[in-house]
């Protein structure tokens, strides 16, 4: 999928409905900051304002425009959690060290509330109160998890019923589920350019078209360079994940791309969209490759689903559309694709973020596949955190951080990786 050449964009929905459209120059100039911050994703943007907060003079530079990758193209939700389970956390950590993990997005979660209203970012309508259902009929296993969720993190998770299920999503696809009350769902673009605004209204210089090429040591500091120009620096954040491609190859090589769709049904007449979606509850389910999705205000389907390492579907329209419709039968005849698209994720094996530093200034927060919007606010502050404070919580995350993942064979172990995920799918 190319790019639009006038807005530079993946057309999608939600370029289609961005009302503000900013544009940065490009960096053609020699630069010196505190911070040079690679990559104007979530992860960069929420980094470099975590910075500015904290009195460090950014340069952000991005190689398309910002948020072109998953980040401006994605689900929209905003939920507490990480991919990896809160028993796989406590399994392999202990539950002291799990519960901080998954407190720090819960914080996260505030502060991406706290930002829409103090800096008046657009970005709605905003949903509250997501939706997770069980496509396997297991009341004992859904109980027991939301209960040792609520004991063990004060998630404040509510158990739902196959019938209280089903009333929110009209289906025999679906049997238990749980309300997550305070996660939420809006619209990422708008919010990845309200960002942007804050940023360069805070003082900071945002740079699209501006594709690092390298980065050199620079005595004490580092210089990040650039087609036109260049950034010297203390301290540099990559937070480009799989977009810099032969930038970094020990960063690059601890984690792989995964290709996730989403597609935008045409309006469907109301009580005929009432008949299978009478919620205004964003959803998803409990499989890795799980199928998320919500209703948009002018009756609409935003769903999203399915993942690939290498190829795309021939036609992800009438794959997504196949998808909608093994879940709700009755929509067929009424719902119609409008749009679809495809975007590029960043994973690592273990289902965590990576988050932390490879040598002394030079830091990377990136591996945000899979986990919803949140764990980028969290990166972004705990890089931010640890360079202008030296906070030392950055340290929770060093079972995770960035390892070798097989160098011209990662993409077939990435690809055994995936097939025990989907495996699981089944068998789990």
């Amino acid at each position: 999928m190319l790019p639009d050449p006038a807005s530079g964009y993946i057309d999608n929905y939600y370029t289609r409905t961005l009302d503000a459209d900013t544009h940065y120059p490009a960096l053609a100039s020699h630069e010196v900051a505190d911070v040079c911050v690679i990559g104007g994703g979530l992860a960069g943007l929420n980094t470099a304002l975590g910075l500015i907060n904290r009195g460090k003079s950014v340069v952000l530079v991005e190689a398309q425009r910002i948020g072109f990758g998953a980040s401006g193209r994605n689900g929209g939700f905003v939920a507490k959690g990480y991919a990896a389970s809160h028993d796989t956390l406590k399994a392999r950590l202990g539950l002291d060290h799990a519960r901080k993990l998954v407190d720090l997005t819960k914080d996260g979660r505030a502060l991406i509330q706290k930002r829409i209203a103090d800096y008046n970012i657009d970005c709605g309508p905003l949903k509250y109160g997501v939706l997770i259902v069980s496509t396997k009929d297991r009341e004992a296993q859904v109980l027991a998890s939301v209960k040792s969720a609520n004991d063990d993190f004060d998630l404040d998770l509510k158990y739902l019923s196959t019938e209280q299920v089903r009333s929110h999503c009209k289906t025999e696809f679906y049997y238990q589920g749980y309300l997550s009350p305070h996660d939420f769902q809006f619209h990422p673009l708008r919010y990845v350019h309200g960002l942007a605004r804050v940023i360069a209204e805070k003082g900071g210089k945002v740079c699209e078209n501006s594709p690092a090429v390298r980065v050199d040591q620079d005595g004490a500091r580092w210089k990040v360079v650039t087609p036109q120009g260049s950034v010297r620096a203390k301290d540099v954040v990559y937070c480009c994940s799989q977009y810099a491609h032969g930038l970094n190859k020990k960063i690059q090589g601890g984690s792989f791309p995964v290709q996730t769709y989403v597609m935008v049904t045409e309006p469907i007449p109301a009580e005929i969209l009432d008949s299978a979606l009478p919620t205004s509850h964003p959803i998803y389910d409990t499989r890795w490759s799980c199928d998320y999705y919500r209703r948009l205000p002018d009756n609409r389907i935003l769903w999203g689903g399915r993942v690939g390492l290498w190829a795309q579907p021939h036609n992800i329209a009438e794959t997504m559309m196949n998808d909608l419709l093994k879940v709700y039968p009755q929509l067929r005849g009424y719902a119609k694709a409008s749009l679809a698209w495809s975007g590029l994720m960043c994973y690592a094996p273990h289902q965590m973020p990576q988050i932390g530093q490879i040598a002394p200034g030079y830091w990377y927060n990136m591996g945000f596949g899979g986990h919803g919007l949140v764990p980028t606010t969290v990166g972004g502050e705990m890089i931010a955190g640890a360079i202008a404070e030296n906070d030392q919580r950055i340290k929770l995350f060093e079972p995770f951080k960035v390892k070798y993942a097989g160098g011209p064979l990662g993409q077939y172990a990435a690809q055994m990786i995936y097939w025990l995920w989907r495996a699981r799918d089944y068998t789990g």
